[in-house]
């Protein structure tokens, strides 16, 4: 057996060596703490306003189309939370339990976090926020476009309309929504005016499918023939939609088309019942009635959108034509669609600035409209045409802007209505397989 010299440690070479391990342990843990998000965030920071309803050390990294930012983005600079690409996990993983909203004062608002050091990465966008959710502008496919107006002047108590709208465009954008239990799409995010004379934004949605054809009005002329007149607030069809439709009336009185200068009286019924149409009676409190319905100057079909939606908001001046001055506005809670609503939803901006209404009857307009795919024909408008006062608009069976016929006749009938701003998206994507789903926020 070999014998060796035993050696006693030294106490201050092996302290030396441990407190060395120490140290690079915890630099490193630090390191990889720091690292976990790119930026630690307080939730009590002005920069997040955090509002987290679950326990647990939350980071946040923040996107600017794509580039990470310090602080996160603002609905000032036009810039939206896409909830498409944003989510929350641990160690970079996906948690589909955890939830991410934003608020109208834009805060975050995080659910679903039960692991603590969870980080969330949050990509903004610009776009802007319909019914509470996230809606990035696109560029060169089917959805959400800016549209700026341009000399909108003589309008709304002559001050003028914000430039800027919200318009879906294209063949087959995101838009549907479940409203009254039924499809409906969302036109876009537009200017109105409220009855205490403000300018304001509200979503304004029509109805995907018809509730039948019927005459658009059935006054006699002056010689006691029935040709019908375009006066919005005297019409037969302001009466259908602000009464019996969205009273839910049955066995009423609407009128349709026969033959020459007749029409034919039917029963009509608006209770859901018995493959009747449903009226809104059950929805009556998402929808916003504070909105003035301007009905303009009466135009001919000779025009483009952007002049058809000056026309369309003129609500002083004197034009001796149709509507009279009287009833160049109203406050009915439905209404139709006007036709710069359909001009708006070209797909191609050629169409939109360059093509008369009256005339977009080629494939590389009509084919790149929503309105036009979905079957949107012969459907009645809610403006009045300058050829007498017994025409109004419509758009025809190639969709396309009409005044070939008087107002007795019978075309299609697509409720439009503007949604209360306490009304929110809870749910969907905006597809037609899987629309936007709502809720009314009742302290907002």
């Amino acid at each position: 057996m070999e014998l060796r010299k035993f050696k006693e440690k030294n106490p201050k070479k092996v302290g030396i060596i441990l407190f060395t391990i120490t140290c690079i342990l915890l630099i490193s843990g630090v390191i990889l703490y720091r690292t976990f998000a790119i930026f630690q965030v307080d939730t009590t920071q002005n920069v997040i306003n955090g509002s987290i309803e679950d326990p647990g050390d939350i980071y946040f990294a923040f996107y600017k189309d794509g580039n990470i930012q310090k602080e996160m983005p603002k609905k000032s600079d036009g810039y939206v939370l896409d909830e498409s690409q944003s989510y929350c996990g641990v160690t970079g993983a996906k948690d589909s339990k955890i939830t991410i909203s934003i608020t109208d004062e834009e805060t975050i608002k995080i659910n679903g976090v039960t692991t603590s050091r969870t980080k969330c990465n949050l990509y903004f966008v610009k776009g802007v926020y319909i019914l509470g959710k996230g809606i990035p502008f696109e560029t060169e496919s089917d959805g959400l476009y800016e549209v700026t107006h341009e000399n909108v002047t003589g309008t709304i108590n002559d001050t003028g309309f914000q430039k800027t709208e919200y318009r879906y465009s294209g063949s087959d954008p995101d838009n549907y929504i479940t409203f009254n239990n039924e499809d409906w799409r969302i036109i876009g995010l537009v200017n109105v005016m409220t009855s205490n004379n403000n300018v304001e934004q509200r979503v304004k949605i029509v109805k995907n499918k018809n509730i039948g054809s019927y005459s658009w009005d059935t006054s006699q002329n002056s010689q006691g023939i029935i040709t019908g007149k375009n006066k919005w607030n005297e019409s037969d069809m302001m009466i259908l939609l602000n009464d019996y439709y969205y009273n839910n009336k049955t066995s009423q009185q609407c009128w349709q088309y026969e033959s020459g200068f007749k029409v034919k009286s039917i029963s009509c019924s608006f209770d859901g019942i018995d493959n009747h149409v449903k009226g809104l009676k059950s929805v009556w409190s998402i929808i916003d009635e504070d909105i003035i319905w301007t009905l303009g100057e009466a135009f001919d079909t000779n025009i483009t959108t952007p002049n058809a939606y000056q026309k369309e908001r003129i609500v002083s001046g004197e034009d001796n034509k149709w509507p009279n001055e009287t009833s160049k506005s109203t406050y009915h809670s439905i209404g139709l669609m006007y036709p710069s609503d359909y001009g708006y939803a070209y797909g191609n901006q050629s169409c939109i600035e360059n093509t008369t209404l009256g005339t977009a009857n080629n494939s590389q307009c009509y084919e790149t409209n929503w309105f036009y795919v979905g079957a949107f024909s012969h459907a009645w408008l809610l403006t009045s045409s300058n050829k007498s006062e017994s025409v109004v608009h419509f758009l025809n069976a190639s969709s396309y802007l009409s005044d070939m016929s008087d107002a007795y006749g019978s075309n299609g009938v697509y409720p439009v209505l503007y949604l209360k701003p306490n009304v929110k998206i809870i749910s969907g994507d905006g597809s037609s397989s899987n629309p936007y789903q709502l809720v009314q926020v009742l302290n907002f």
